[in-house]
């Protein structure tokens, strides 16, 4: 079932589940600290680009500190049940099935028509339960508004949390940043704090202050990255933490995490255990697979390729993937080869804007054209774009005097072709490095080739 944005069905159906996302069953917590909660206490994270690197500072922050927590962020990187982790380990794919197939169910059996992506909310909230998890970590799937995550009521929530906004899914969230912005910060709540990433526009900032302005007692800090920018309850100041991820806009999402923190450490199930160095551990463990990801892809037994993997997908994530490109890929040094190879990949739907590529392709750039496999898990409605009509939009990209566009794009629409072609070229004279990027479902699909050469 293509989006289908709207609260009605899933809330239908959580009721008939007994409500999951505000039962808490303290007795199958692991911890040893009890608490007097009675929901499940939850952080709800939204924004366009940065919310999935929150959501896992969050997670990897909470394990550090002993307290067991769930996550469910979307979509799933190589199997539908990776979706939904506990204290970052995906929930084993027995128990997944079985809950989501007495879900599904009762769903049919009462006629309610939930979509995919709401079934699979459903599926969060009774695994946490199930797990008795003492906080859960619920990133928005689409918008926030009107995305299914945003059942979490008031009574349930520790703290919600926006990150960078930019455009994109245009035609379901608004042409605008302020339309966008409208949708995002749609996860407000009554008396519940929130932070927000404070590089957004100024328009985008408008919004999320006038929204906290017009519910009641919504306490909305502001994010910065500055390396002596101070957290309360003695966390420190951002300079005092290293990050786990790649990339310099990394340190304005660990500043958002942090902030959420703060927020979370004011109350007393928590404040002994989110000490500063169970929190600095947290952070340098952080990972994130597909994000600014170097790793050497096994073509076979024998022959692996090395590659930067990144799922940027739209005109503000390829920004910061062009910056990061700039200061770690491309050499500085005239007389150096600073050209790379690009394999790319994207979801049909995506607006191909000349920034999109422009932001990371330069002249002298090789750029492969792919598509990533068919009947995505759960996701049927996603495909990607035909690569020859990517080829269309990046040939002016990559054209100089001294290279023939011909030579420069070309198309290999099985991705283990592509990356054939990648190890051929990067062995060649110039050696240049190959960056594989423009869609997770992309990044997914190199990281399960991996395990399957190894």
């Amino acid at each position: 079932m293509p989006i289908d944005l709207g609260l009605t069905r899933i809330s239908k159906l959580l009721k008939l589940l007994g409500s999951p996302h505000l039962a808490y069953s303290a007795a199958s917590s692991s911890s040893t600290t009890k608490t007097a909660f009675k929901t499940i206490p939850a952080i709800h994270i939204a924004g366009t680009n940065g919310k999935g690197s929150v959501c896992s500072y969050l997670s990897h922050i909470l394990t550090a500190s002993n307290i067991n927590n769930g996550k469910f962020t979307s979509p799933h990187l190589l199997t539908r049940n990776d979706s939904i982790q506990i204290n970052n380990v995906a929930v084993d794919a027995a128990t997944f099935h079985k809950v989501e197939d007495e879900i599904v169910t009762l769903d049919k059996q009462n006629g309610i028509g939930c979509t995919e992506f709401e079934i699979l909310t459903c599926v969060a909230f009774q695994v946490f339960q199930l797990y008795g998890v003492e906080v859960a970590i619920f990133e928005v799937g689409l918008g926030g508004r009107m995305d299914s995550t945003n059942v979490l009521t008031p009574q349930t929530l520790l703290c919600c949390g926006v990150t960078k906004i930019g455009l994109d899914h245009e035609s379901l969230l608004g042409s605008n940043l302020a339309e966008i912005a409208y949708q995002k910060v749609g996860i407000f709540k009554n008396g519940v704090p929130a932070v927000i990433d404070g590089s957004n526009d100024d328009e985008v900032l408008k919004v999320a202050r006038t929204q906290a302005e017009e519910l009641n007692g919504v306490e909305l800090l502001e994010a910065d990255d500055k390396p002596d920018t101070t957290f309360g309850s003695g966390l420190g100041k951002l300079s005092d933490y290293k990050s786990g991820l790649n990339g310099q806009y990394q340190f304005m999402n660990l500043s958002v995490a942090l902030k959420i923190v703060e927020i979370v450490k004011r109350n007393s199930a928590f404040t002994d255990r989110l000490t500063k160095s169970n929190v600095q551990r947290g952070v340098s463990q952080t990972r994130w697979p597909g994000r600014l990801q170097s790793i050497d892809i096994h073509l076979n037994k024998q022959k692996t390729l090395p590659i930067l993997l990144d799922g940027a997908h739209n005109a503000q994530a390829s920004s910061e993937l062009g910056k990061y490109l700039t200061d770690h890929l491309r050499p500085q040094s005239p007389a150096t080869n600073n050209s790379l190879i690009f394999i790319i990949g994207m979801t049909r739907g995506k607006a191909l804007t000349h920034s999109l590529f422009a932001n990371i392709i330069k002249p002298g750039d090789t750029v492969i054209l792919t598509k990533f496999k068919p009947n995505i898990e759960g996701m049927p409605w996603i495909k990607s774009y035909d690569p020859f009509v990517l080829a269309k939009s990046v040939e002016e990209v990559v054209v100089d005097e001294n290279k023939d566009t011909k030579d420069s794009v070309v198309v290999r629409e099985e991705l283990e072709d592509a990356l054939q072609l990648a190890w051929e070229l990067s062995h060649g004279g110039e050696k240049s490095k190959v960056v594989v990027c423009g869609s997770l479902y992309l990044a997914a699909d190199v990281l399960r080739l991996d395990l399957v050469n190894r």
